[in-house]
């Protein structure tokens, strides 16, 4: 039963590389590398934008620290969480000083959103894998070695 779920879980994994591999490909043919110029989150959001104009400064609008805005070509985060009056607070925003990307493209957004999904997922998958293949360690040490170098890449 044991063998099973290792089976399952190599499987599971060496697919969820290779989808990674491909997205991978998919971000660097279409140049969507600074789709999401920011990391963990995409835009300061965790669901990233699907249109420009969510990316808009707005008045009476609730923004957390590092949201991010497109203000005149270039990128601004909040400083902190605040509500916005009927008048723009440049006080309230910093400029983005990681790169000067102020570009937004929906499309190179979500694809480089989803090469981050799924290589989140095969960190996943991997990380289990190497869990099942712990307890091979004594009956089939290869198991437990090919595992744990997966695990380092």
């Amino acid at each position: 039963m044991m063998y099973k779920q290792l089976q399952r879980w190599t499987r599971i994994s060496l697919i969820v590389v290779y989808l990674v591999i491909a997205a991978g490909a998919t971000v660097r043919m279409t140049g969507s590398g600074m789709g999401c110029p920011d990391w963990p989150k995409c835009f300061g959001y965790l669901i990233p934008p699907t249109d420009a104009a969510q990316l808009e400064w707005k008045p009476n609008t609730k923004y957390n620290e590092g949201n991010v805005i497109i203000d005149n070509e270039r990128l601004l985060v909040a400083s902190a969480s605040f509500t916005t009056t009927d008048q723009f607070n440049s006080d309230k925003w910093e400029p983005y000083t990681k790169h000067d990307y102020a570009v937004f493209d929906a499309k190179h957004t979500w694809i480089e959103f989803i090469n981050r999904l799924l290589g989140a997922l095969s960190g996943l998958a991997i990380l289990i894998l190497f869990g099942f293949s712990i307890k091979w360690i004594r009956k089939k040490p290869i198991i437990f070695i090919f595992s744990f170098e997966l695990s380092r890449c």
